[in-house]
């Protein structure tokens, strides 16, 4: 799966408020789940278990969370975006997190998996890409970034 096919408009979430990690997985996978027809509870536990491993904070105030849930059909990603940086467990030197790629994978798809997780990792190191995350006034324009920048990669 390209990250480019994967960023859909009906998935990017923007204008979110939260005041800790915990809230912030609550409300992601309360927007992805009626977006995408699951159980939110579900995604919620799956999200909370994994960041448990470890923060899945990257930097410059991005995070991409992740999990594997059974009777998923397909890989589901989502961008949601926070008005207000979210402390997101990261290292001292991780700012707060506004913006999270959150990716779901059904368990047989282990390859698909770490492939989107590595497009999207690749596409964050672009620092432009970032400031247009950051700073786009509508879901068109972010959607419209990523698809540049994942053209740009080859992705």
């Amino acid at each position: 799966m390209k990250i480019r096919d994967a960023i859909r408009p009906n998935l990017v979430f923007i204008g979110l408020e939260s005041e800790n990690a915990d809230s912030a997985i609550e409300v992601m996978a309360h927007e992805m789940s009626a977006a995408a027809n699951l159980d939110a509870d579900m995604v919620e536990s799956a999200l909370k278990e994994r960041e448990k491993l470890g923060s899945t904070s990257v930097g410059n105030g991005f995070a991409i969370p992740h999990c594997k849930l059974l009777n998923l059909g397909e890989i589901v990603v989502a961008l949601t975006r926070f008005d207000k940086g979210v402390d997101f467990g990261g290292s001292r030197n991780h700012d707060p997190v506004r913006v999270f790629f959150v990716v779901l994978s059904p368990p047989d798809q282990p390859a698909e998996h770490l492939q989107v997780l590595s497009q999207i990792a690749r596409i964050l190191k672009n620092e432009d890409l970032r400031n247009q995350l950051l700073d786009a006034a509508d879901i068109d324009s972010i959607t419209d970034a990523i698809h540049r920048a994942a053209e740009e990669e080859g992705l």
